[in-house]
């Protein structure tokens, strides 16, 4: 069975167009088979996109980004949104969503968290759970490594399927870990450099 953390996705590609208001801002967003919620912007998303706290001044970096949600409602509120996942389909999906929403301070990247450079402020993330705990703690680690300063990492999960254990992962990682919400049986945690 294909995942949205795929690669390179080879299932026929089905695109439609969602509207919806974030952050008080109304977007539309390309998506398409092979990428992660392609019917609608998932709760977990909604929750964590609501959540995260930046500035004008910040470099915030949507790990994971699939068709580019929580990084191109970020960028209108931030200094640079960097986009990242490793699926292809993905990839293609977030670039052309930000041109589509018209946003001029952000960019999408094709690969994995491990091939950037430390220089975020925010890393906001709705980690790809169905792939494992090895797979997550990994993507969380290369994360914290990506922030700056007092830099912040936000990452959103069901309390049913492993918030918790992320939670425990995220305080021996972070010297200051703490829920930033807890709605609708999902949690973000919030990790301070």
């Amino acid at each position: 069975m294909e995942h949205y953390f795929t690669r390179k996705p080879t299932s026929s590609e089905k695109e439609k167009i969602i509207e919806d208001t974030l952050k008080g801002r109304k977007l539309k967003f390309r998506t398409s088979s092979g990428v992660f919620s392609k019917d609608k912007i998932d709760f977990g998303t909604r929750i964590l996109v609501e959540t995260v706290d930046v500035s004008l001044e910040d470099v915030v970096l949507d790990a994971g980004c699939g068709y580019g949600v929580i990084g191109i409602t970020l960028s209108f509120f931030c200094g640079v949104a960097v986009l990242i996942d490793i699926n292809e389909r993905a990839c293609q999906l977030a670039q052309e969503n930000i041109v589509l929403n018209k946003v001029s301070n952000a960019f999408t990247v094709c690969g994995t968290v491990s091939c950037l450079l430390p220089r975020f402020d925010v890393i906001a993330m709705n980690p790809p759970i169905r792939a494992g705990k090895k797979v997550v703690f990994s993507l969380l680690e290369e994360s914290r490594n990506l922030l700056q300063g007092t830099g912040k990492l936000y990452v959103v999960a069901r309390t049913r399927q492993g918030a918790k254990s992320i939670y425990a992962f995220m305080s021996n990682i972070f010297p200051h870990t703490e829920y930033a919400a807890l709605k609708g049986g999902y949690r973000v945690i919030k990790g301070t450099h």
